[in-house]
């Protein structure tokens, strides 16, 4: 498969950016009648260039002020720049503008053309030159090469390109391991086939007859076909410029900068945390200040935000800063998207930031501020303890892709590091949980029984689901320690006559596995078949075994060890079936099958033609 990388172009208006990018491609990127009428681009246009091995997708954006907002929506999808500067002119207020919007969009890579050279002198040239070297200077942004460049000279547009591919080498390819995610920027429709929108796939990959959702409204729609570069595909995956056909949508169920997506529990929020950036070479009036309200551009939509910092009054230019942003309308964001602030008077971009959080997940500002901190600075950890920390009765987080850099597998092997129980989103830490399971078993120890309708923890707000979990523990906790439930009152039970035999029955599993029911057991220890069964059931009922199709009994030591191996091993592999995991388990495949349909139970894989995949 080829390399997919976008290469946007960013430079002043009339640099030649349009030009440029037909002269590369073949095709002419300005799509409006009118924006050929004018000689500017006024929406973002479209052009690819392909080797053998890479595929480049330009994205064309309009260098003129007050198109700044189309500029910005279109840098999101950015892997790496075509930075153009008019050899005469030099740098000019929008091609540092759009300098400053690519630093916060994260683009690490830039090819610089020196544009329309034939009509520059040498010396002109040659100070362009050095002022591009300087802007990029310790900017972040690795400026790969500087190519003086003319639509006229077809050797220097065959030098560009080859700087182009070049560039393109060094990107880094778009994660395709989150769920599938799109940011609109076109939507239109073909008669004979309906509604079709246009955007750059952000995250994963999809295939045509996938259900997508628009997060911004709720409703969802069958992907019928998909095209990439103009070309009909069996899938789209991240780095891609790609068409949708969506018959189930209207043009007024989908918008320009709605976020499609194959995950329908992406929530909005009228509140963000963020890192805010001040651009450099702002002046003492341009400065971001505390609980100001400023025009913040998110995707391709206008909000008006209101700015609260904590401990500062404002941010010098070029320095950064954890910040508060309450929205005037509800927006739908992921983790870390970039956004500019602009300003009022006069209208010229002043800041960019990148998203933390939500506002639903930290309320409390005070310990919000924190939490962000660590979220900034990607550990992890610290910010998930501090969370707990900060909420001990518990906290509702969004989607991994709306809440952390993490994938929704490392988030989960983390949250296990941390002790920390995920219940549908909702975590809490498993050591509140153990000391109130503990405090429950103290007053059984006490009472002898306890009524189950009278269990009591701290925490009243608990959701229904993580209240019938930790109930569903300490009932399993007790069972383990010599009490019986009834259905409604947990007490102390007889010995089981049983119980002894039955821990004989699970250490023989455990030294081997194959003693999967009471036969091979009775075979096996000598012991009577029909109490080889009762001694299995007393194993299940106290979760020390458990029972699969085809009357196999495993035990919980061997499920626990095989999740274990299988999320390390998918990992590092595309896909684990049977044959791979045998290598580490040495089972019939009477407990391998089992075993591998256990995994399809954790919720952590998916099953896609007996191959189990890390679900995203």
């Amino acid at each position: 498969m080829k390399k997919n990388v976008i290469f946007g172009t960013a430079g002043h208006i009339d640099h030649g950016k349009s030009s440029l990018v037909k002269a590369i491609t073949g095709k002419d990127p300005d799509r409006l009648e009118q924006e050929k009428k004018q000689g500017i681009t006024i929406e973002l246009g479209y052009a690819s260039l392909e080797s053998d091995d890479t595929l480049i997708s330009f994205i064309d954006v309009p260098g003129h002020e007050k198109l700044i907002k189309t500029m910005i929506s279109g840098s999101a999808g950015f892997d790496a720049v075509l930075f153009c500067v008019d050899g005469r002119e030099g740098i000019m207020p929008q091609t540092t503008e759009h300098f400053n919007i690519l630093r916060v969009t994260g683009i690490k890579h830039a090819a610089a053309a020196i544009t329309k050279a034939d009509l520059c002198s040498p010396e002109e040239i040659e100070r362009t030159m050095l002022a591009v070297e300087a802007l990029f200077k310790d900017s972040g942004i690795t400026l790969n090469s500087i190519t003086p460049v003319s639509i006229n000279d077809p050797v220097s547009i065959e030098i560009l390109k080859k700087e182009i591919f070049a560039t393109a080498k060094e990107v880094t390819p778009k994660t395709q391991s989150r769920c599938y995610t799109m940011r609109v920027d076109r939507v239109f429709t073909i008669k004979g086939h309906g509604t079709v929108v246009t955007g750059t796939s952000l995250f994963g990959r999809i295939s045509p007859d996938t259900i997508i959702y628009n997060a911004n409204t709720g409703g969802k729609a069958r992907i019928k076909s998909i095209q990439v570069h103009d070309k009909p595909a069996d899938k789209s995956v991240a780095g891609q410029r790609t068409a949708l056909n969506l018959p189930d949508f209207t043009t007024d169920d989908v918008k320009r900068g709605h976020i499609l997506t194959e995950n329908s529990n992406f929530i909005d929020t009228t509140g963000i945390y963020a890192e805010l950036t001040a651009f450099g070479g702002m002046t003492a009036s341009e400065l971001i200040r505390h609980n100001k309200t400023y025009p913040v551009i998110i995707g391709s939509d206008n909000y008006e935000g209101k700015v609260i910092f904590h401990g500062i009054k404002t941010i010098d230019s070029g320095s950064s800063a954890v910040c508060f942003i309450k929205l005037d309308r509800k927006a739908v964001v992921y983790f870390d998207e970039p956004f500019v602030v602009r300003s009022y008077s006069p209208q010229k971009s002043v800041a960019g930031g990148r998203v933390l959080g939500l506002e639903q997940t930290f309320p409390d500002r005070k310990t919000g501020f924190p939490i962000a901190e660590h979220l900034r600075s990607g550990d992890w950890e610290k910010a998930l303890k501090a969370m707990t920390d900060a909420y001990p009765c518990g906290l509702k987080i969004p989607e991994p892709i709306q809440f952390s850099g993490l994938l929704r597998n490392e988030l989960a092997l983390t949250l296990a590091k941390l002790q920390i129980i995920n219940t549908r989103g909702f975590l809490l830490d498993n050591r509140r949980i153990e000391a109130f399971i503990e405090s429950t078993l103290k007053t059984l120890d006490e009472k002898g029984s306890v009524q189950l309708n009278k269990l009591r923890h701290n925490c009243g707000e608990l959701p229904e689901q993580v209240r019938q979990d930790i109930t569903n523990r300490i009932i399993e906790t007790a069972q383990k320690h010599d009490f019986m439930f009834d259905g409604h009152i947990i007490k102390r039970r007889q010995r089981d006559p049983f119980e002894d035999d039955a821990m004989r029955v699970l250490s023989a599993m455990k030294q081997d596995p194959s003693l999967s029911n009471a036969a091979l057991i009775s075979e096996k220890t000598g012991m009577p078949e029909e109490k080889a069964a009762k001694c299995l059931q007393f194993l299940c009922n106290r979760s020390f075994v458990k029972k699969t199709e085809g009357n196999t009994h495993i035990t919980m030591d061997l499920i626990n060890r095989f999740v274990e191996k299988a999320l390390d091993e998918a990992k590092k592999t595309d896909g684990i079936d049977i044959g791979y995991m045998k290598q580490f388990f040495d089972l019939p495949r009477k407990l391998m099958f089992p075993l591998m349909e256990l995994l399809d139970k954790t919720g952590l894989f998916i099953n896609k033609n007996n191959k189990r995949y890390l679900r995203k």
